[in-house]
């Protein structure tokens, strides 16, 4: 909508778009249709306000800016409330996987005292109710290593919870919640994860593979401090520590990887499919070229072959075990009455027996478009 408001044309005003899905716009082609001016790929804070500048003055603006890793003293502090209440206690991540930015590269954390200002700013200035604590792995707050840091999480959610009771993550790593599993039964104790207000604590979490093979290949890091080459036995050990704990992790996929072969997707296939026992959600994504594999093509469902649609299949049975109680759950959490927790049921149950010629077909190992009805 912004870009294509009628006030920019009139204007001529220049359009500056920056984020993490900003990798979305390199293709010069898209970039044209939407008139945009200029694209920020990378981190904003210091190479920002030199465009708008530019743009202010009426220069000419480069198409494609990389914007280099900000020191944590140079990210300033929020004004006003953020989406979600979302609060950055660290940037960057260090594990190296190959399909992620460079910026990611480098970890920093953020002061207890930055990040409590800006809990308050979203707390106090616009009243939300809570906050979501973001990083790419919450367990690794000021972490020596890639062992977490107990004293100083546990540190940093009892400091946050003086102001807000409220508090969620966006994303922790399976690896750490094996290096540390006291600390996820600590956080729970600490939050009352498992009570009727609270029946369950969640976050995303990267499974990406089931293939040690592929893991080795592009997310040798993402094990640390463990073996890659055991990556499955830990996405099982770390789902075991999180049941235990009343966790519920929102675990990722990447289909389409370079160089993944047909026994890398069953490998997967069957990670999953162990997962089933365990209170979750799982998402495969195509895979995007970007960071270190940017020169790699994209992966779409035209290229997925007999054994991804298998994935995709044990994906969807997956998720539609476990949607009813999370949903039911969920809406008994927030207070949402009965007549619309009834409904959504009902709607689950219909949307289940539509989708289920679809999968059978999937299951078969064929595209189902076209084909199930």
């Amino acid at each position: 909508k912004l870009v294509t408001n009628k006030l920019i044309r009139k204007y001529n005003l220049k359009i500056i778009v920056g984020g993490p899905g900003v990798w979305q716009l390199e293709d010069e082609r898209i970039r044209a249709k939407l008139d945009i001016d200029c694209i920020v790929d990378g981190e904003g804070e210091i190479i920002a306000h030199q465009l708008f500048r530019k743009a202010i003055n009426g220069e000419e603006l480069p198409k494609i800016v990389h914007g280099d890793i900000v020191p944590v003293d140079k990210i300033p502090t929020i004004k006003n409330a953020t989406v979600n209440g979302l609060v950055e206690i660290s940037r960057g991540c260090g594990r190296g996987c190959r399909f992620c930015n460079p910026t990611m590269a480098q970890i920093r954390y953020q002061s207890l005292e930055k990040i409590l200002e800006e809990v308050k700013v979203n707390v106090w200035t616009q009243r939300k109710r809570g906050v979501i604590l973001h990083a790419e792995d919450v367990l690794r707050y000021k972490a020596n290593g890639f062992i977490p840091n107990e004293e100083e999480v546990l540190k940093l959610f009892t400091e946050v919870r003086k102001i807000t009771p409220d508090i969620g993550i966006s994303h922790f790593a399976l690896a750490s919640v094996v290096a540390k599993p006291d600390l996820i039964k600590h956080l729970s104790e600490f939050l009352g994860v498992g009570s009727s207000t609270l029946p369950w604590y969640s976050g995303q979490a990267g499974i990406e593979t089931g293939s040690p093979e592929l893991a080795h290949a592009h997310l040798a890091g993402k094990a640390k401090p463990f073996d890659v080459r055991d990556w499955p036995n830990i996405v099982r050990e770390a789902f075991q520590i999180l049941k235990d704990n009343k966790w519920v992790p929102c675990g990722t996929l990447i289909m389409g990887a370079p160089g993944e072969t047909n026994e890398d997707v069953t490998k997967t296939k069957a990670l999953v499919e162990d997962l089933i026992e365990y209170k979750s959600l799982i998402v495969p994504l195509f895979f995007v070229p970007i960071g270190n594999l940017s020169n790699e093509k994209f992966f779409t469902a035209k290229d997925m072959t007999s054994e991804h649609w298998k994935l995709f299949a044990a994906c969807w049975r997956h998720n539609l075990r476990w949607f009813e109680p999370l949903i039911t759950e969920h809406f008994k959490m927030r207070r949402i009455s009965r007549p619309k927790r009834t409904a959504v049921q009902v709607l689950k149950r219909y949307a289940e027996w539509r989708i289920d010629p679809y999968l059978r077909v999937m299951e078969e190992g064929k595209n189902p478009l076209g084909v199930a009805g």
